[in-house]
């Protein structure tokens, strides 16, 4: 198990360094292009991709999953992997080209047409990824991925800032996710090199795992990807655009974040799917590092949100103000119990399907309630107030989370609990410190100024937060928990980069 974990800590920290430059390149890329776009711009395409969305989530078929589970895979059964995915996304193209006018008409707006029709080529092209790529994740190896997720978005980055520059318009958006996509399948056969053939041999053994999984996608669809359409059919383009702009750039933040380790979590997990003690302890260990590290992130995050927004792409986004700091909370929620990589591991796809389906029941009820007490005040309040909604669905869904975590884990709820309360109570104190520092610090309109302000509240945010965790951990009396996981990574990082000096 010693092995496993300390391949684990490594192929987490070359996918969160990977993750860490990517979302930096995406965080750099929104804040252009809500300086270059108008809030119009975001709201289309978010509409656009909501809708894609929602069409391939109903179809999702996570074989790839089902090849990390199996225990020997054979080459064909990667062929069958590949043949279901690009059968999958021809469909899933022609439908979203044929539907793309409907979609227009109903939001009488016939740009969406466009859109849509440049989104379906990248589904197409997304299919075509190869499925040896899993290997990797199988294997516990992620330098490979680290260049991948490098690569295409920097590629991305280009493609969006130059159509930016020469169009000014939503097509940036569109044409730097499809450049990204389309970087991501080359690589994945640079790195992995296969001849791909047709054949479903083998699609009974894949599907037989995936079929929960894809039932629970088209429940997810509903639950998640539906909300920015319903928006869009309700809203101004405007206030559409602001919800676009704090969800892409939270999301930019936090899905970055949160995956290094969620990455890892389930071909880890898969090795001790027998082992109920291992199993356990593997996941306190990896989920307190996942909280140790996303929590006081994203509070920090909503704690200079208003200053990020203002000083950097302007006040014509300070309605993204209250977007992103509720959904900044609601990713540290989501974050704090590790539920999909688990259940996964041991064959609880099933209890999965279940989960989503009372999640959606719960989700969606608070959501119209937010909208229609909102309803009087306008708009952004009928889109604050459904955000607020969705934010209990969270709570509520945290707990069957643990509840489900508990039975297929053998883990208590309260122990899953405590992985909470050290980092939760030094983000506390590390918001305080940020607020306070914030009314000391002079004002500023100069545009390197406003950098060095933003890096000053991040420093001492996270200075108050090292140092409260550590103290906290100490007056815990040192237990073996995340903090000496952490302790033990930075501390071998160091004596490496020592010797490689010295060498």
């Amino acid at each position: 198990m010693g092995d496993i974990r300390a391949r684990l800590l490594k192929g987490a920290l070359w996918v969160a360094l990977g993750r860490l430059l990517a979302s930096s390149l995406g965080l750099i890329s929104t804040l252009v292009l809500a300086r270059l776009l108008m809030p119009e711009d975001f709201g289309l395409v978010a509409i656009s991709a909501a809708f894609m969305a929602v069409v391939t989530s109903i179809t999702e078929m996570p074989v790839s999953e089902a090849l990390v589970q199996h225990d020997d895979p054979k080459d064909d059964h990667f062929h069958t992997a590949f043949s279901i995915s690009v059968t999958r996304g021809v469909i899933m193209a022609v439908l979203l080209a044929m539907s793309s006018g409907a979609v227009a008409q109903f939001y009488d707006d016939e740009r969406l047409r466009d859109i849509l029709y440049v989104m379906a080529i990248g589904v197409f092209a997304v299919s075509l990824t190869n499925p040896r790529l899993v290997m990797f994740q199988r294997e516990l190896i992620f330098h490979q991925v680290f260049i991948m997720q490098i690569s295409e978005k920097l590629m991305g980055f280009i493609v969006a800032m130059t159509a930016a520059l020469i169009f000014r318009s939503y097509w940036a958006l569109v044409l730097g996710a499809l450049a990204s996509e389309i970087t991501r399948v080359l690589l994945s056969y640079i790195f992995c090199p296969i001849r791909p053939r047709l054949t479903f041999v083998y699609w009974r053994d894949l599907l037989s795992f995936s079929i929960w999984l894809t039932l629970g996608s088209s429940v997810q669809a509903l639950n998640w990807r539906v909300v920015p359409l319903l928006y869009g059919a309700i809203l101004p383009t405007n206030i559409m655009g602001q919800y676009s702009f704090g969800n892409r750039l939270t999301n930019t933040i936090f899905e970055q974040l949160a995956q290094p380790i969620q990455q890892t979590l389930y071909p880890a997990f898969s090795r001790f799917k027998t082992q109920k003690d291992a199993l356990r302890m593997a996941y306190l260990r990896a989920q307190g590092v996942m909280c140790l590290w996303i929590i006081p992130c994203a509070i920090g995050f909503a704690a200079i949100a208003p200053t990020l927004v203002t000083q950097v792409v302007g006040e014509k986004w300070l309605q993204a103000v209250p977007v992103m700091q509720i959904l900044a909370v609601t990713a540290a929620l989501q974050a704090s119990v590790a539920v999909q990589p688990i259940a996964m591991a041991t064959g609880n796809t099933q209890r999965l399907f279940y989960r989503d389906i009372r999640a959606t029941l719960v989700r969606w009820p608070l959501i119209l309630i937010g909208i229609w007490l909102g309803s009087p005040q306008g708009p952004y309040a009928m889109l604050i107030g459904s955000m607020l909604g969705a934010f209990v669905g969270a709570i509520v869904n945290v707990i069957w989370n643990m509840t489900l975590v508990r039975d297929v884990g053998d883990l208590r709820i309260r122990a899953q609990f405590q992985l909470l309360l050290r980092p939760a109570l030094a983000s506390m104190i590390m918001t305080s410190v940020i607020w306070l520092l914030e009314t000391m610090l002079p004002p500023t309109n100069d545009a390197w100024g406003i950098w060095i302000r933003l890096l000053q509240l991040c420093v001492a945010g996270g200075l108050s937060y090292v140092i409260t965790i550590a103290v906290l951990w100490r007056l815990a009396g040192r237990p073996k928990a995340a903090e000496a996981d952490a302790i033990q990574m930075i501390g071998g990082g160091v004596r490496k980069l020592r010797d490689r000096i010295g060498a």
